[in-house]
């Protein structure tokens, strides 16, 4: 993969994320979530794999999401960073996420989420 393919399959991954079927579903959320996973939450929880893929599986709201801005920064040849600025129901906050390449499958392992402004 040249740089804006694996650009374009981070996108792709971390909208997938987004995604009420894909948040509810544990198998999805495995080819997705890297093991090594770590999200410092905005309520200032920190969350494992085990913690996220439940959490995300028990999920019961059906938020829209809107993303406002979007940058992806290479680290590496295996490491991603994505920043971006996401719209939801209650308010908007910026984003980041690292995204691994684990045996040719891009996996997020960590993510963190900050409110910049409430609705």
């Amino acid at each position: 993969m040249n740089n804006h393919e694996i650009e374009e399959k981070i996108k792709e991954n971390e909208l997938k994320l987004l995604e009420k079927n894909i948040r509810n579903n544990k198998d999805e959320l495995e080819k997705l979530i890297s093991r090594d996973f770590i999200e410092h939450c905005s309520s200032g929880a920190v969350m494992t794999f085990d913690q996220m893929i439940n959490a995300l599986a028990d999920e019961n709201t059906d938020s829209n999401y809107k993303i406002i801005k979007m940058d992806i920064k290479s680290l590496s040849e295996k490491i991603i960073l994505v920043l971006y600025t996401i719209e939801m129901g209650n308010g908007i906050s910026n984003r980041c996420s690292i995204w691994k390449n684990e045996e040719n499958n891009w996996k997020i392992i960590f993510h963190q989420g900050t409110k910049v402004k409430n609705k």
